[in-house]
């Protein structure tokens, strides 16, 4: 009997032995973590800025900004200068037109010294009107898209305030009201001084090559 018990005791050691042995094997332990990255303290290169580079001409950034403007005003210059020659060359194949309009303009505005009342500005206003109105048609054909005349603008203007403006301001003027007269003829002076030294330089520049 004690040697049987013996047995059975053996044999239930060796059966958890094997059931033990069986068990799923324990995972393999966690790889070392990764050392922190070196602090700015530790490493002052790593948080230093990126040193600048010397400008390559060499100039200070005022002298940059001289440059520059001297370019583009060079620039601007030039192209200036071009379109002056392209209005030069259009103009001087429209003198005959320029010339007949300009003059009646300054036929319309001459009227006008004549007239002493109110009564007498109405007279030339209503006299004048359908050949303002004619000669404004007849501008009209100097530049039809527009954009190619420098002095068209110019004749428009001055046939709206001749057919308008200028007498009313004369008729003012009667009144005793002289400055809406005195800024109508500053306007008509400046845009007349324009147009002669205008047609004055398109008469003296020389053909466009063809």
């Amino acid at each position: 009997m004690r040697a049987a018990g013996f047995v059975s005791a053996l044999v239930l050691m060796v059966a958890m032995g094997v059931a033990c042995s069986k068990e799923t094997p324990a995972a393999p332990p966690a790889p070392a973590a990764a050392p922190p990255p070196p602090s700015v303290a530790a490493n002052p290169d790593a948080a230093a800025k990126p040193k600048m580079v010397a400008n390559p001409d060499g100039l200070s950034l005022a002298d940059r900004i001289v440059k520059r403007q001297a370019a583009e005003k060079k620039l601007a210059d030039r192209l200036a200068g071009e379109e002056n020659k392209r209005l030069l060359a259009y103009d001087k194949t429209k003198m005959p037109l320029h010339k007949e309009v300009f003059a009646a303009i300054q036929k319309y505005r001459a009227a006008y010294g004549h007239a002493k009342t109110n009564e007498d500005v109405e007279k030339i206003r209503v006299k004048q009107e359908k050949a303002i109105e004619a000669t404004g048609r007849k501008m009209a054909t100097i530049d039809p898209k527009g954009g190619n005349s420098n002095v068209v603008t110019d004749y428009d203007v001055m046939l709206n305030a001749l057919a308008n403006d200028y007498p009313d301001a004369l008729e003012a003027s009667f009144r005793g009201d002289k400055k809406p007269l005195d800024e109508q003829t500053a306007e008509l002076d400046k845009r007349t001084k324009k147009i002669e030294d205008w047609l004055a330089e398109v008469k003296s520049a020389k053909p466009a090559k063809k």
